[in-house]
This record gives C-alpha cells, sequence and structure tokens, in this order.
C-alpha cells in the first residue's frame, strides 16, 4: 500500500504588499482584502529556482520526517514555468541536486491548479506498477515569470511557493477514491499569450462554482460519504470570492474547509499542499482535496488515515 507519509512547503523571502499594489492598479484595497483574499504575495527572487524551491522543501520535509535518499525510486515534479525551458526535464535537475541514486525514475507533468490531486494518483499509480517503495512528489509554479506586471487580474492574486511529499509503503494517508475532468474547450479563460498569463475572471469564477461543486459530490457518492464524514476540505486556493461561494455551493460545512491565502496568494498546484501540511498535525481521518483552474481542469480525491496495527 502507497500513500501521503509527509508534506513540507517553502516559501521564498521575496515579498510584494498587495494593498501597495491594490493602489498602484487603482483598486478598492477593501476589494483587494474581502474579495481577493490576499495581503502579501511571495515571489521569487534572481536566486530563486524551481530546482532551488523544490530543494529547500525537501529539506524541511527532512525535518518532518526520516528519509533515506538512496531508497529514493522516483521522483515526480509538477510544474508549468520550468527553468531552462523545461529541457532539461527538472525532475532530473533536482535529481543532481539532491544526489539521488542513479536507479530512480524522474519526469515532469505539466498540469496546474489540478496538478497535486492528480500528481498523487500519478505517482502512487506508477510506483505500484513498477514495485516501488518510496518516491517524492514536488510542485513548483512560479507565476511571476509569466505575469504581465501591468495585469492587475493576475498581479493581485498569484504567488510562487514549492512543496515535497513523500510518498511511501508506510504512509500516514491512503486514497480511497479520485475523479478527474477536463474541459479544453474553455481552456482560453486561463492562458499564456506573448503579453503573458491572461485570465478571465469572471469565467474561472463560474467553472468553478458550476463544475467543481458537481465533482465534489460525486465523489463523495461514489465513496458512500456525505460531508459531514469528511473531517477536512483542502480546495484549491484560488480567491477568498471564489472559495467562500464554491464551499457553499458544495454544501461543505465551512469550518472543515480553511481559506488561508492572505500571506501566500494562489500557488498554483502548491496551494493544497501548503493546506495539508499546516493541518496534519490535526490527524484529521478523511480528507477530501480539490484542485481546479488551468485546463480548464479539476481533480476531486478522498484521502483516509490510515490505522496503525
Amino acid at each position: 500500500m502507497l500513500g501521503i507519509q509527509s508534506v513540507a512547503s517553502y516559501l521564498p523571502k521575496g515579498r510584494v504588499d498587495n494593498l501597495t499594489q491594490a493602489d498602484r492598479f487603482e483598486t478598492d484595497r477593501e476589494f483587494v482584502e474581502q474579495k481577493i483574499g490576499v495581503a502579501t504575495l511571495p515571489r521569487f527572487e534572481e536566486t530563486d529556482s524551481v530546482v532551488s524551491a523544490s530543494t529547500a522543501a525537501f529539506n524541511r520535509l527532512c525535518e518532518n520526517v526520516q528519509i533515506e535518499k538512496s531508497e529514493i525510486e522516483c521522483v515526480v515534479l509538477c510544474t508549468q514555468n520550468p527553468d531552462k525551458g523545461g529541457l532539461p526535464h527538472n525532475s532530473a535537475l533536482i535529481h543532481a541536486a539532491l544526489e539521488l541514486p542513479e536507479d530512480c525514475a524522474c519526469f515532469d507533468i505539466g498540469l496546474g491548479c489540478s496538478g497535486y490531486v492528480y500528481g498523487l494518483s500519478v505517482i502512487q499509480s506508477f510506483m505500484a506498477a513498477n514495485g516501488m517503495k518510496k518516491g517524492l512528489l514536488f510542485t513548483c509554479d512560479p507565476y511571476s515569470r509569466i505575469l504581465d506586471p501591468e495585469d492587475k487580474n493576475t498581479c493581485l492574486l498569484f504567488g510562487d511557493a514549492a512543496s515535497a511529499t513523500f510518498i511511501s509503503d508506510t504512509p500516514r494517508y491512503k486514497l480511497a477514491t479520485a475523479k478527474f475532468s477536463t474541459k479544453g474547450a474553455g481552456s482560453e479563460a486561463l492562458q499564456k499569450t506573448d503579453h503573458g498569463l491572461e485570465m478571465n475572471g469572471r469565467a474561472v469564477f463560474n467553472f468553478a462554482l458550476q463544475d467543481v461543486p458537481k465533482q465534489i459530490k460525486r465523489t463523495l457518492a461514489s465513496a458512500e460519504l456525505t460531508a459531514e464524514d469528511i473531517d477536512l476540505f483542502l480546495l484549491h486556493q484560488g480567491s477568498r470570492f471564489m472559495l467562500e461561494n464554491t464551499i457553499k455551493r458544495a454544501g461543505i460545512p465551512a469550518e472543515k474547509a480553511p481559506i488561508r491565502l492572505s500571506e501566500t496568494g494562489n500557488t498554483v498546484s502548491s496551494s493544497i499542499p501548503l493546506l495539508l501540511e499546516a493541518e496534519l498535525d490535526n490527524s484529521p481521518r478523511k480528507i477530501l482535496m480539490s484542485g481546479f483552474g488551468v485546463g480548464l481542469s479539476w481533480a476531486t480525491a478522498i484521502y483516509e488515515e490510515v490505522k496503525a496495527n
């Protein structure tokens, strides 16, 4: 049995005051605080990279759990904005930085806000198919690299972060069920253009409210569970207003679904593991994760605590 044993994150030292940004864009500060929900944004500095941030997340992970590098058999990185344009694949660069053994599979996957839920399933399935016992899933998507500095729709929203998740055969949490969906016809709602990242906020908001709650309800039904059976709901931290309405539409008890993007913003594939790291000490028995965004892509999974023998 494979699953999540531990998770850790990394936030760069660089910071952007979002209220000062609001003034620059002549945007109401109350709107930024209450609707977007972001006061401060972590930003990569010149010395930061996907590899260095992922390595820093791994070092923090090693503070939580003992990891023998010689036992790592698989490294998967989820990113859409890799170092060196993605050539070579950044998981190989992380492999080199961590001095992992040569008998180790390494590959990248290019997914955005649904990437963590997808990535967990990908690495666990790959490892299970190949008889592997120890692996690492990294997320790092520095959108600051592709932001148009004059676009308030994106500059006020996205932050940089990285995470590292230890997948092992002695997990704390195992996958119970998951569902995955794609609406490629809606991909123009959030895309990279010659000007940088472009987002149709209304289209993304409508997608989140219409499609995500349906998938959450279907995932619960397939596991023969209700919202009351879930101890913790970890939803992608898109914006406060979008989260509040998605939570309400899905029938999720608000106290079970933390909203914590004030100091991080939308960190794309790293938003769910950032939440998970903060909640592990509370030892929730059942966790529902739902990531949604770029693609348009959305994925929901339920993880259950592994009972001690």
